[in-house]
């Protein structure tokens, strides 16, 4: 099923942040969305997501999406095993956890309170959401904020993964993601 945005206006005040935003992604696509601070590019991503009303135009989307805007969404007080087991309820995945914890390159702070994680690391387990969730359609604001040169190559083999599987993505960034060609589509606002 494919993702449609259709004359997608938003306003906020007297100032429009953008006009009849049109684009569509297939299955194994991503759509990076580009500018700068302020253009507006959290705003619509909320929106793809739902989280903001639609002022204009028309969002189709029927895939179960998942969205990881600016905040990682894990619990600071809770260790990293904790809060894979805690996503992992919430999503009702059955998913064995150590191996996720093994994959985002966590496996010897399993024990550790998030709180006391880097910012990378904080990152890299809001990524494990995403492997427990297998929502076929990702929504995320700037993922590569506070990633090192690892964590941010192992975002773009997750991304890869995703897309390879036939999942969509649709992800604001300032810089952009090195994606092949076929998969990528851009947006700048």
């Amino acid at each position: 099923m494919n993702f449609i945005m259709h004359n997608i206006s938003f306003q906020r005040e007297d100032r429009w942040l953008f006009k009849n935003l049109n684009s569509e992604l297939m299955p194994g696509q991503c759509l990076q969305v580009q500018g700068a601070n302020g253009s507006g590019k959290s705003t619509l991503l909320r929106i793809l997501a739902g989280l903001i009303e639609l002022q204009q135009g028309e969002v189709i989307r029927q895939q179960p999406l998942h969205y990881i805007g600016h905040q990682n969404g894990i619990k600071l007080n809770l260790t990293v095993a904790e809060n894979l087991a805690l996503q992992a309820a919430l999503f009702n995945s059955s998913t064995c956890l150590l191996p996720v914890i093994h994959h985002i390159g966590l496996s010897p702070l399993q024990d550790t309170v998030a709180g006391n994680l880097s910012a990378g690391q904080k990152r890299r387990l809001s990524f494990a959401k995403l492997l427990l969730s297998k929502k076929p359609l990702w929504i995320l604001d700037e993922p590569t904020t506070s990633l090192d040169k690892s964590g941010q190559d192992y975002f773009i083999h997750l991304l890869n993964e995703h897309l390879a599987n036939q999942g969509m993505a649709v992800i604001a960034t300032h810089h952009p993601l090195f994606i092949d060609e076929e998969r990528n589509r851009c947006l700048t606002l």
